[in-house]
């Protein structure tokens, strides 16, 4: 049995001014994919995978991925999804498809990128091939993706600490599939419903709920699998919002009534998926106030206007300049911002300097902010990390990195390349230990848990201006659909 594994990763923000061109990707190819994801926990890990405890041969051609930023250039869509054809022509026949994509990618042509890539590959082999598709959570799913695979998964944790094992049941049903054991058939409702990204975090209501009805819905008879997507909301596309999927064995009625019924639940508990967080200034001082010790932990503030993982700046200083304005010690964070850490390599560590930080990608998250303070460390940003963390991954790379120590006892972490607060190695790598401070600034929302939640005495988030804010509202949306809950409070659901 010969399985081609092949995809484009990418979770777009259609409202950042940062394009996703070709030169923003990592290309891997061929033993390149297995060098870099094999021993990670990844959906390409789990992919893989099949390889080792079954008599299957899972081919890997090529693997795009870069980080969430905007949206994907039509010249750089074009060329990746060419040679992903082109390498499925050269490379089989196959028995089936494995396709590792994030489920929320957008380009210039394609507001369902990942739906068009999956087209375009069902056209190619045609229909008698087997197609697994294995997405993010954070997929906003589409008729689109499910009409042109024969099954589907969807992440269940939020952290993501499960890619592998779901795209590894993924290659399990294709397998099953081509060799006559199961004849799956999916379902897919998508209730007019957005959720909140600060209610996404799966271990506590209301996705601890919705997860559970996802466990009674595996139950019903003719069952096989099932997923739950969130969606994500700062994607401009008719599909953004919560997804439901469910696969029978061979019954389409009980696919049906399962993702049915799991999305009705949701949309009766709608209120709840609501965002309400504190501000700046509110979650600083509660922080500095109710601090204790080092044993106790620092207090984890999640910048969720600067949600790296979900396609922000990175540079966001907002809080920065609030916790300059209150006086606040034991501060560390994260900034992109290449000229800053420029201008620490020519002060040369231990040389004292002023700088303006932050605040340089955008008009969206604050302005620069001047900063004094003595250059303790430059590192080349390149570190790994065998823990759980957010999507599995192990290799990470900030590119060249420079801590500054503030006259304000502010601990600064500059980046020359934009890298999510989601490892505790990247602070360890530069010699700095967050648990010895009173508040940490992680730029996410969940994605920041696995890492930081450990040595927290508390994770508090915090409702920061920013192209990933809480308020949906300071969004122009020009695509999504029509009586969507909460844009319209009185959105009705109607199921077929």
């Amino acid at each position: 049995m010969k399985l081609a594994l092949l995809g484009i990763y990418h979770e777009t923000n259609t409202f950042s001014q940062v394009p996703a061109d070709y030169d923003a990707f990592n290309v891997y190819r061929g033993q390149e994919i297995i060098d870099e994801y094999k021993t990670s926990q990844t959906t390409n890990a789990g992919f893989l995978q099949i390889s080792e405890v079954d008599q299957v041969e899972v081919i890997p051609l090529i693997f795009a991925i870069t980080g969430p930023i905007g949206t994907i250039t039509a010249d750089a869509f074009e060329a990746i999804s060419q040679e992903m054809l082109s390498l499925l022509v050269e490379n089989g026949p196959w028995d089936g498809i494995l396709l590792s994509l994030h489920g929320a990618a957008v380009s210039e042509e394609y507001p369902d990128a990942d739906g068009e890539i999956a087209e375009r590959v069902r056209t190619l082999v045609g229909p008698d091939v087997k197609v697994g598709l294995s997405v993010d959570m954070h997929a906003n799913l589409s008729q689109k993706m499910i009409a042109n695979v024969d099954v589907a998964t969807v992440y269940r944790t939020n952290p993501h600490l499960d890619p592998k094992i779901r795209a590894f049941e993924c290659a399990e049903m294709i397998r099953d599939a081509i060799t006559g054991k199961i004849n799956p058939v999916m379902w897919l409702e998508i209730p007019p419903v957005v959720i909140n990204i600060v209610k996404q975090y799966t271990d506590e209501n209301p996705m601890k709920a919705v997860m559970e009805n996802l466990d009674m819905a595996l139950s019903m008879e003719n069952v096989i699998h099932g997923s739950v997507a969130e969606g994500y909301p700062y994607a401009d596309v008719e599909e953004m919002g919560m997804g439901f999927l469910a696969i029978a064995d061979g019954n389409i009625g009980s696919a049906k009534k399962a993702s049915q019924w799991m999305a009705s639940q949701a949309w009766e508990i709608r209120e709840q998926f609501l965002g309400d967080t504190p501000s700046i200034e509110e979650a600083l001082e509660y922080a500095d106030q109710n601090y204790t010790s080092e044993t106790d932990g620092p207090f984890v503030l999640m910048d969720v206007g600067d949600n790296i993982g979900a396609g922000s700046s990175a540079d966001s200083t907002h809080i920065l300049e609030a916790a300059q304005s209150l006086g606040i010690k034991g501060y560390l964070q994260t900034l992109f911002d290449p000229e800053s850490v420029a201008a620490c390599v020519s002060a040369g560590v231990g040389k004292h300097l002023t700088v303006a930080v932050g605040g340089k990608t955008d008009n969206m998250h604050g302005t620069p902010v001047t900063v004094s303070g003595v250059v303790r460390t430059l590192f080349n940003g390149k570190f790994e990390d065998d823990r759980p963390t957010h999507g599995g991954f192990k290799y990470y790379d900030g590119g060249l990195t420079a801590v500054l120590d503030t006259e304000d006892g502010h601990t600064l972490v500059l980046t020359s390349l934009r890298c999510g607060n989601t490892s505790r190695e990247q602070m360890y790598s530069v010699g700095i230990y967050p648990e010895k401070y009173r508040i940490v600034i992680a730029k996410g929302v969940v994605s920041p848990r696995p890492a930081y939640q450990p040595i927290a005495n508390e994770v508090v988030l915090v409702n920061t201006p920013g192209v990933t804010t809480t308020d949906l509202n300071f969004f122009e949306y020009r695509r999504r659909r029509p009586n969507l809950y909460p844009f319209e409070v009185s959105a009705k659901y109607f199921q077929d």
